[in-house]
């Protein structure tokens, strides 16, 4: 999110909630970054007046965009800082998840580093025939990113799933074999 609404301070220099909204968004950050949250107990459990501080000033920044929109609507060359002002007010809760939830990372780059693959893959000339291919593929992904997280050697855990399925169609093959001497 710092992101697009850095976008929208360099493209919308005339407005101020983008980084009004960036510098808030920030402030939450860094509470979230320090606060201990060791014993399992979320940060508005620790927290909740400062919370409920960050949530308020939220609003009041996407009431101080909704009056600059008003004010001077979006341009057709950039609708993007207000495309965001109305996702920021439609997802608030989803948005600030991570000063209620401390599972919640307060950041999305693991998520965005996991697409980042497979847009890769995308842009190079690759194409599916079939959406069987398609599954196939963001399956195999899955599983080597999983791995990955595990920290787990690749090539060996790769190459003893390829071993097992081996010799799961070896002993099917003699149970069909043996099936068929009766």
């Amino acid at each position: 999110m710092l992101r697009y609404l850095k976008g929208s301070t360099l493209n919308e220099k005339h407005l101020t909630w983008n980084q009004s909204m960036r510098d808030l968004m920030r402030e939450m950050i860094h509470f979230r970054k320090h606060l201990d949250t060791s014993d399992g107990r979320n940060p508005d459990e620790i927290d909740s007046d400062r919370v409920k501080e960050l949530e308020s000033k939220y609003d009041e920044l996407l009431e101080l965009a909704r009056v600059e929109y008003e004010y001077d609507p979006p341009s057709d060359y950039y609708k993007d800082g207000y495309n965001l002002y109305l996702k920021m007010s439609k997802y608030k809760n989803e948005h600030l998840l991570f000063l209620h939830d401390y599972r919640v990372l307060w950041t999305n780059s693991l998520a965005e580093r996991k697409l980042r693959m497979y847009k890769r893959k995308q842009h190079q000339v690759m194409t599916f025939r079939s959406f069987e291919g398609l599954y196939a593929f963001c399956n195999a992904l899955g599983v080597l990113e999983t791995l990955r997280d595990r920290g787990e050697n690749l090539f060996k855990a790769v190459t003893e799933m390829f071993d097992r399925k081996k010799k799961r169609q070896q002993i099917l093959l003699l149970l069909n074999k043996s099936c068929t001497n009766v």
